[in-house]
């Protein structure tokens, strides 16, 4: 074909659909000029936010405690992208993205009109999807919603289509990312290192120290009797700011065991359960796993280390989707006199669907050094609280826990109505709208802004969110009543919806990155095609038929009229066949008038007269309508 650049197929996975979300994941593949493949290059990406839809692309938040940042990668991702084609499908989706990715990292942004191999599916094969095109095309994809696998896939389909059917790709232009980068740290999926007693070997020897800190984070970090990759990091972190040596960590981290197994044999027996988990932490502290096993092998007479309890009164706050409704467990805490609330530092513990999580409260609570504990967990200290054998003071009438009241961010509450709705945000959501239904939703607390975004869920109720903010960019300056008018929004979905800013309001937001609009340019997908965010929701719920979405904000001032094709004038065709008609008709009459018929009383004569009337009244009408036609044009 004569190309002197090759093509960049890329893929993304993302925390979800809105400019809001952030990349999880990026795959490119580099083709030749002769589509063969020249390169590939993976990475996780850690978005620095809770990731709610890991079940589609399997990607958690565990596994990118250690990924690198975009910002860390956009200089490399653009010296590959150079003076390529770029390529992806659903293309827009790509290019959205990157788009918004690149200007919060306050990177050059070199990309330029991308091909789109879902276009040229949809001329050529007629279909739309990737994996119908894939079916048609032969060509299997080793890890679909895996985003170099996915790149893969999708460059296999461009090569059929230009190389197997003859497809032009000649037009388009290439990047031009001026920057150039060598190499950029990189953590592909399933290629992360072993997090396992990583606590680095190379820590320094300094002569001061304080092991304090570092016991105080060990110990944090052990309430759940659990260390997660995150909580591995920060006591690597710990450790060298405290200045201590290898040795220095690992006699604490040895003497922990020792603690651990004391507390183990203090009701006499060593269950499987205690055996794999003291284990597990031996293996993450760099233990020596056969010392381990010589402590469970028989019981250690020791002093027994405090045993972590919660105690009435104390604060516990939540973050994530948890498997147990937030409410019930809110109910729960509650009932055992605990303080629900937002992460301080008399936070007693945060309790996270993934430990790992990178949520608000999760960032809070590590700043404050607040234990992130496991919903399981959590449960068993509730237990712990309600078990009869542990003897509790008596509680008096005036003891009494009194009833909760609504959290103080939602001063619109009357006290009645903040003691009668307690901390439940589903009943402080159908309060408010039953009070304000049409008053912007940011006005439910008062550090709310239009620009605040819920956090997605990880539910059926995502597409809603993200139909919600591709409709109205300042999401919380909607009403209650305006999102009835969300396509497949009712009165129950309303409810849910608006519970998710009541919980946005409770959790503490993050300000987010204002990208500039002009910086996101979008070639808006004909109307016959499906848009890139459609068919990504479409694998939120395989089950369901996707809900049409627009790619981007609708603003009637960027909406182009629809053409009506004009109609052309009927009346000149008219005239001229009416005088055609009438001449012949005319000529006709003479003759038979000369020939046959010098009376003109036959049939064949009166109806050629008729011809000649009716003929010259048809043309003698279309031709002054054809006349005004043709002025007023």
């Amino acid at each position: 074909m004569g190309r002197q650049h090759g093509f960049a197929v890329v893929d993304l996975e993302t925390t979800g659909l809105s400019n809001q979300d952030r990349i999880v994941e990026i795959g490119v593949v580099l083709l030749r000029p002769d589509f063969s493949v020249e390169r590939t290059w993976e990475t996780l990406i850690q978005p620095e936010r809770d990731i709610p839809n890991s079940y589609i692309h399997k990607v958690t938040a565990t596994d990118v405690v250690d990924a690198p940042l975009f910002c860390d990668v956009a200089r490399h991702l653009g010296s590959l992208l150079n003076g390529r084609t770029l390529v992806a499908h659903n293309a827009s989706f790509e290019h959205r993205f990157l788009t918004n990715e690149f200007a919060r990292a306050g990177a050059e942004n070199g990309l330029c009109e991308w091909l789109d191999t879902m276009r040229l599916t949809k001329q050529y094969l007629g279909v739309a999807k990737l994996s119908e095109a894939l079916d048609i095309a032969k060509i299997s994809n080793r890890s679909v919603h895996s985003a170099l696998a996915d790149a893969e896939a999708t460059a296999e389909l461009l090569r059929y289509l230009c190389v197997g059917n003859g497809v032009d790709v000649e037009k388009y232009p290439v990047a031009t990312f001026t920057t150039t980068s060598t190499e950029a740290p990189s953590l592909p999926r399933g290629g992360e290192p072993s997090w396992a007693g990583q606590l680095s070997r190379t820590l320094p020897t300094a002569t001061a120290k304080n092991e304090a800190d570092y016991r105080t984070e060990l110990t944090c970090a052990l309430v759940d009797r659990t260390i997660s990759r995150s909580e591995m990091r920060l006591l690597e972190s710990t450790a060298i700011a405290a200045g201590l040596s290898a040795n220095d960590v690992d006699a604490i981290n040895e003497e922990f065991i020792r603690q651990l197994a004391v507390e183990a044999w203090a009701d006499g027996i060593i269950t499987d359960e205690e055996r794999a988990m003291l284990l597990d932490i031996a293996e993450a502290l760099n233990v020596d796993a056969q010392l381990v096993r010589s402590l469970l092998d028989e019981p250690t007479f020791a002093p027994t280390p405090a045993t972590f309890t919660l105690r009435p009164g104390e604060r516990v706050a939540f973050t994530g989707v948890l498997d147990i409704p937030r409410d019930v467990w809110t109910d729960r805490a509650t009932a055992a006199g605990l303080d629900v609330g937002g992460v301080t530092r008399t936070c007693a513990v945060l309790v996270a669907a993934n430990p790992d999580s990178m949520s608000g409260k999760a960032k809070k609570a590590r700043e404050h050094g607040v234990p992130i504990i496991s919903e399981t967990h959590f449960a068993r200290l509730l237990k712990s609280m309600e078990d009869p054998a542990e003897e509790a003071p008596a509680v008096g009438a005036s003891d009494a826990v009194p009833s909760v009241a609504a959290p103080e961010q939602f001063s619109w509450l009357t006290p009645e109505q903040s003691h009668t709705v307690g901390a439940s945000s589903s009943r402080i959501a159908a309060a408010w709208i039953k009070q304000y239904p049409d008053r912007p939703l940011h006005e439910i607390a008062d550090h709310l802004k239009p620009n605040h975004v819920p956090e997605a869920t990880g539910r059926g109720i995502d597409r809603y969110l993200a139909m919600w903010s591709l409709e109205h960019p300042e999401m919380l300056n909607t009403s209650a009543d305006d999102l009835l008018n969300l396509h497949g929004v009712g009165p129950k979905r309303r409810s849910q919806l608006v519970e998710m800013v009541v919980n946005l309001a409770v959790d503490g937001v993050d300000e987010p990155v204002k990208v500039e609009a002009e910086s996101v340019p979008e070639v808006a997908p004909e109307a016959s095609e499906p848009t890139p965010d459609e068919l990504l929701a479409a694998a939120y719920d395989p089950l369901h038929a996707s809900v049409p979405t627009q790619s981007t904000p609708y603003d009637p001032a960027l909406v182009t009229p629809a053409v009506t094709p004009r109609r052309r004038p009927k009346s000149g065709k008219v005239f001229k066949q009416s005088a055609i008609i009438t001449v012949a008709s005319f000529v006709l009459l003479g003759l038979c008038l000369q020939t046959f018929d010098p009376e003109g009383e036959s049939f064949i004569a009166a109806l050629l007269a008729i011809g000649v009337v009716f003929g010259g009244l048809t043309a003698g009408v279309s031709g002054v309508v054809a006349l005004i036609s043709k002025l007023c044009c």
